[in-house]
């Protein structure tokens, strides 16, 4: 039998973990199986990308990025910023939530709140809107 798909993918750029800190690579929290894939930068990030982890029947998706013109490489936050917009605009365009794609600034060094509280949150946020009509259809 084959493992059910992840609830929620949190894409996890590299340069945001705190100096000694992470995240569990996999959690339970409420019921549903959140999943964080470590990218090298947010910038790697595509819409393409972003909608393979939905047609797999995530409820939906989170990409942690850095602060808005804090990059470590260049413009990575910036096209992560582009691409998770226009997976919101494509979503609401097939009569889905837009809300299933997060996109967060983090800090490593001055964010006043600790990543993983910053991500419980937006993973209670995407749970909140319900199964995703995609799972349901496969």
């Amino acid at each position: 039998m084959a493992a059910s798909p992840p609830d929620v993918i949190v894409y996890l750029c590299r340069n945001c973990i705190p100096d000694g800190g992470h995240l569990p690579r996999q959690w339970r929290q409420d019921g549903a199986h959140v999943v964080v894939r470590e990218i090298p930068c947010s910038g790697k990030i595509d819409a393409q990308y972003l909608f393979h982890a939905l047609e797999g029947g995530a409820r939906g998706l989170c990409v942690v990025a850095c602060p808005k013109g804090e990059c470590k490489l260049s413009q990575g936050n910036y096209r992560a910023e582009v691409r998770t917009a226009t997976a919101k605009r494509l979503l609401a365009e097939i009569g889905l939530e837009p809300e299933r794609a997060e996109l967060l600034h983090y800090s490593r060094d001055d964010s006043p709140t600790p990543l993983d509280e910053l991500v419980r949150q937006a993973v209670d946020r995407i749970c909140a809107l319900g199964d995703s009509p995609v799972r349901a259809a496969a």
